[in-house]
């Protein structure tokens, strides 16, 4: 039989398996609901546990229609939600997509049944998950706790909280919507049992994929050895000039050569270059950009900053940022050393 509808095409995966799928409604939403125990009966399906299954608010629309990847919802008798259990990936087709869905739903509901179906991971945390999989970072989800702990892929899972590892959390705005996720570095410490280390990642806002990739990357290199930083970077970029900054908490100098000509009797000063981001340690991925700042002798900023990307969401290319701002300084410093007779 032809497949005309979405839900022709994900109820023909879930036959394939032994489970029916029963047209859901609710105002202007539609869905699919079908129960972990496949022999109860349709109109008995809300008391008993339940999956709902959409490509976003619907599932009864034209195959052609279909723009959303499927979704499956986990409810308890009731009909009150529990988490999700599935999210699709827009990649694959409206059929594989089902496939997968289908499966997920199977899987689960043999768990269920045989008592150890494990705690439901709620999508957000399911997207970090996957995120870190991709980088090659191996983690979990903490139900207790609500958050992710990821840890080195050699690891054992067990073992993770008695090595270095990384707590990611996803906030949580008054509205109720997901406002960013952290990823903040531990290490055991027998003085107090866990030593917090350092932000490896921080952003605000729904996370889109570039948010979440950026935030599973600087875990991936927070764990790498030797672990790479921003500040090398850049100091690798300066070093191509010829230039060697002197190095600070949170930025770098690099000295105006004091014969250089002065300005009104002021000395020359220096230029510092610092990272939105706030620190020179961090990791590449979790780079915001370098600005750069000119300072008088005495420490003080002249003016606004020479140099520096818009503010704007995302996080540049450390590398290429690295190279565009040592060329700046670069430059800058030979634009000063022109001889007198040219001044």
């Amino acid at each position: 039989m032809a497949h005309l509808t979405e839900a022709d095409v994900m109820s023909a995966a879930l036959r394939a398996h032994g489970y029916p799928a029963y047209l859901y409604e609710d105002g202007g939403f539609t869905a699919l609901a079908v129960p972990l125990n496949p022999t109860v009966r349709e109109g008995d399906v809300p008391d008993h546990p339940h999956v709902l299954i959409a490509s976003g608010e619907r599932a009864d629309r034209l195959i052609a229609e279909h723009d959303e990847p499927w979704s499956a919802s986990l409810f308890k008798g009731g009909h009150a939600f529990v988490d999700v259990l599935f999210a699709g990936d827009p990649a694959h087709s409206i059929s594989e997509d089902a496939r997968r869905c289908a499966a997920a739903v199977v899987d689960y509901a043999a768990s269920y049944f045989a008592g150890r179906a494990p705690d439901p991971v709620p999508g957000s945390a399911q997207r970090l998950l996957d995120a870190l999989r991709r980088a090659g970072v191996a983690g979990f989800y903490d139900a207790e706790e609500g958050v992710v702990i990821a840890h080195p892929s050699h690891v054992p899972q067990e073992r993770a909280l008695t090595k270095p590892h990384v707590l990611l959390q996803v906030f949580t705005a008054s509205d109720g919507w997901p406002d960013g996720f952290s990823a903040v570095a531990w290490t055991p410490d027998d003085a107090v049992g866990l030593r917090e280390v350092a932000t490896v990642f921080e952003t605000h806002g729904v996370p889109g994929p570039q948010a979440v990739d950026r935030g599973a990357q600087s875990v991936a290199e927070w764990f790498a050895e030797p672990r790479p930083t921003a500040g090398a970077e850049l100091m690798r970029a300066l070093a191509e000039h010829g230039i060697t900054p002197a190095v600070r908490d949170t930025a770098f100098a690099v000295p105006l050569t004091p014969e250089l000509p002065t300005a009104r009797g002021r000395s020359i000063g220096h230029l510092v270059i610092a990272d939105r981001a706030g620190s020179t340690g961090h990791v590449p991925a979790a780079h915001r950009g370098w600005i750069v700042s000119r300072h008088d002798s005495a420490g003080e900023p002249v003016g606004h900053p020479i140099f520096g990307a818009p503010a704007a969401r995302g996080w540049p290319d450390c590398s290429t940022d690295s190279a565009h701002v040592a060329a700046f300084v670069a430059d800058f410093i030979a634009a000063l050393r022109l001889p007198r007779s040219a001044e």
